[in-house]
């Protein structure tokens, strides 16, 4: 099976990128880009991968709520992670929270994962040195690749190519796929360390 990479399209999160990429809007516009990104892709993530259970009510009327047999975790990449997470929260309320960084990549990813964990991994530009190490944790811990995604608005076709070849089934959502991204990626880091930090 080929790595999935789905490139998010819906207009708004259209309109959320193009507002992304001008570098002149204050900190705070940046910022409710991000989060609103971050709410849109969860968005376009959860429409196939939350599973509902059909429960009856009152004998004779039968509704879908979201299946208590899952539990969800959201893996935050700091520091940036952190504000696509804004969003996500609102559409996933009782996920458990999980926050990684370069220090620190897998020590807090919890024990016992099994088939029924769903595990969504938020950052803003895709880095498979970071990513790689979280995914095998998440393996060796009991999660399955089927149920893990990555949300991020940037990622680069050999970065991409790399994931490919070691976890073929993983799902990727993005807004941006580039040929050259690490000078951009360093530039954009630059401008939201001085917008969202300082």
């Amino acid at each position: 099976m080929q790595l999935q990479i789905n490139i998010a399209s819906h207009p708004l999160i259209q309109h959320w990128s193009g507002i992304l990429e001008n570098n002149s809007n204050p900190g705070t516009i940046l910022r409710t880009a991000c989060s609103e990104l971050g709410k849109w892709i969860t968005y376009e993530i959860m429409r196939n991968w939350l599973i509902t259970e059909e429960l009856t009510v009152d004998t004779d009327k039968t509704i879908n709520l979201i299946s208590k047999h899952y539990k969800y975790i959201i893996v935050i990449v700091m520091p940036y992670g952190f504000i696509l997470a804004e969003g996500a929260r609102a559409l996933l309320p009782t996920a458990s929270i999980v926050l990684v960084d370069h220090n620190d990549l897998t020590a807090s990813i919890p024990n016992e994962l099994d088939s029924f964990t769903k595990v969504l991994i938020l950052d803003l530009f895709l880095d498979e040195t970071m990513l790689t190490p979280i995914l095998e944790r998440l393996m060796q811990k009991g999660a399955i690749l089927v149920n893990i995604r990555i949300a991020c608005l940037e990622c680069g076709t050999d970065q991409l190519q790399q994931l490919g070849h070691r976890w073929s089934q993983l799902e990727i959502y993005t807004t941006t796929i580039n040929q050259v991204t690490d000078q951009k990626i360093a530039s954009k880091e630059a401008i939201f360390k001085e917008k969202f930090f300082i």
